[in-house]
């Protein structure tokens, strides 16, 4: 049976640690993690993140995990066309069209995202620890935000549409129904069939984080199945 090198991508105002409660669960020892650059890691960080270019080198197809904008950004890397061929994905948290525009009512207004934008030019702690606290997570120090990167996630969220660039073959989707920020009619939106939603009845947007047997249990059957048919 072939194997997928597991990729774990970050959403906005995270970083690679982001996924450990889940990669305890998982324990699988060829599962690398993705450093987006929203946040400086922390001298006590045990996630060893690798780069894009690490991974195409490999050759090897992956099943890119992503959670949030975790999930578009591989999206935006499958359509440039430069992730190994064959490889396979999954998205937690997460949508394909996050701000609003004809043909997708269910999105966010661009001008709270716009606002967001221009907060990072003047307080991005703020705007971080506002984002962060609105999710269920704990506060960052200002040292570790990094208003460029995450300036460019930002700009991410309110302009692009990856509806066209998803797979046409298997797609799973793990989402809490009491998510505030990938609302359900957002998610539901964003993946029609033949994509396949699973649904976390009391579940927010911190899946990998409040509920990380349910996601390692999501995650360990779609890979044995998604192996099973390569």
């Amino acid at each position: 049976m072939a194997r997928l090198l597991p990729v774990f991508v970050h959403g906005w105002a995270f970083g690679p640690e982001f996924w450990q409660p889940v990669l305890a669960q998982l324990n699988w020892a060829d599962a690398v993690t993705l450093d987006l650059g929203f946040l400086k890691p922390e001298a006590s960080d045990v996630t060893k993140a690798v780069t894009l270019d690490d991974i195409c080198q490999k050759q090897q197809p992956i099943l890119g995990i992503g959670h949030s904008l975790g999930f578009m950004w591989l999206m935006m890397q499958r359509r440039q066309g430069i992730l190994p061929a064959g490889s396979q994905f999954a998205g937690i948290n997460t949508f394909a069209c996050f701000a609003s525009r004809e043909g997708c009512p269910e999105g966010v207004a661009p001008r709270i995202v716009q606002r967001m934008i221009r907060g990072l030019g003047r307080e991005p702690v703020a705007v971080v620890n506002d984002f962060r606290q609105r999710c269920g997570a704990s506060p960052v120090s200002a040292a570790r935000c990094q208003p460029e990167e995450l300036t460019r996630g930002l700009d991410i969220l309110r302009t692009e549409d990856v509806r066209a660039d998803l797979p046409t073959g298997l797609l799973e989707v793990l989402a809490g129904r009491q998510d505030e920020i990938a609302s359900p009619s957002m998610t539901e939106a964003s993946f029609p069939a033949p994509a396949h939603i699973k649904w976390v009845e009391n579940g927010a947007h911190l899946l990998p984080q409040t509920h990380p047997v349910e996601c390692a249990r999501f995650l360990e059957t779609l890979r044995n199945r998604m192996e099973q048919q390569l």
